[in-house]
């Protein structure tokens, strides 16, 4: 003779759901993890970057000028913003700048990459373990700003003197001497 077990409904359809559930925990976590991977990666660089200045409180910026003119840019940001330098120290062909602002102490690191491209690097502290991106960054676009006026006032001295020099604009554009105006064509 055979004996039959008899499991109640209730308790096997109870341990289905608790199964199913747990399965449908264990896939979103799998998606989840997935997701927070494939964001990361789909981000691209600029939002690494973004990611890399939140987490440790470090800007950066590399711009396409001479190191001596970021350099020059740099000391006018730190006039304009008010950075109190307390040392500036030149390692190979890197410059590291230690100066402080409020309770923050600020280092500024620029580095030659090449002739015509120098990385700057800021860190801004407020104690050993509060870092102030948000600081830093704004450090990072008073050399840009210092840089793009340093660019228009090179630009409006070289168009005086070229003017200086005794040239109109119709000469530096080509055209000669004895030459006809450009005519004037007419409604198409």
């Amino acid at each position: 003779m055979t004996t039959r077990v008899h499991i109640p409904q209730l308790h096997l359809a109870s341990t289905m759901r608790s199964a199913a559930r747990l399965s449908l925990g264990v896939c979103v976590l799998l998606l989840l993890n997935g997701c927070a991977a494939l964001a990361v990666s789909l981000a691209g660089a600029g939002a690494g970057a973004g990611l890399s200045h939140q987490m440790n409180g470090t800007a950066s910026r590399t711009f396409s000028e001479p190191f001596s003119k970021v350099d020059d840019a740099s000391r006018i940001a730190a006039k304009r913003i008010f950075l109190q330098v307390d040392e500036v120290a030149s390692i190979s062909s890197s410059q590291v700048t230690k100066a402080r602002v409020g309770d923050m102490d600020i280092t500024l690191e620029l580095e030659a990459l090449s002739p015509n491209l120098t990385r700057v690097s800021v860190k801004a502290r407020k104690d050993m373990f509060r870092v102030d991106g948000a600081t830093a960054q704004e450090i990072v676009v008073q050399i840009e700003r210092a840089l793009l006026a340093m660019n228009l006032a090179d630009a409006e001295a070289n168009r005086s003197s070229i003017n200086n020099a005794g040239y109109s604009g119709s000469d530096l554009l080509g055209s000669r001497k004895g030459s006809s105006p450009p005519k004037k064509k007419g409604t198409i």
